[in-house]
């Protein structure tokens, strides 16, 4: 790529250039930043209890005791799929 000097308000072009590229992935860094995770999607009842291999009765058994946090979305129920993760616990013996 060949670059003119050219001055645009007492810039040079090289100099605005690198400005653009450091923009550019300054962007593409705030881009992947707000996107998000796979691990903060809703999943229902029914994918957490298959998930988990528990039954239905269960999973609201630990919802109720406050193993696992669910989300009321109108009259649905959801769990972010990070919160069930991070509820799982290693047992390390000893």
């Amino acid at each position: 790529m060949q670059i003119t000097k050219t001055e645009i308000q007492g810039i040079e072009a090289s100099t605005l250039l690198t400005h653009f590229q450091t923009l550019e992935t300054h962007l593409s860094d705030l881009l992947q930043a707000v996107k998000p995770q796979p691990d903060t999607q809703l999943l229902t009842r029914q994918e957490v209890a298959k998930w988990l291999d528990v039954s239905l009765p269960t999973l609201h058994a630990w919802t109720k005791n406050g193993i696992l946090q669910s989300y009321r979305i109108g009259n649905k129920i959801r769990y972010k799929k990070n919160e069930v993760l991070n509820a799982l616990q290693s047992i390390n013996p000893q």
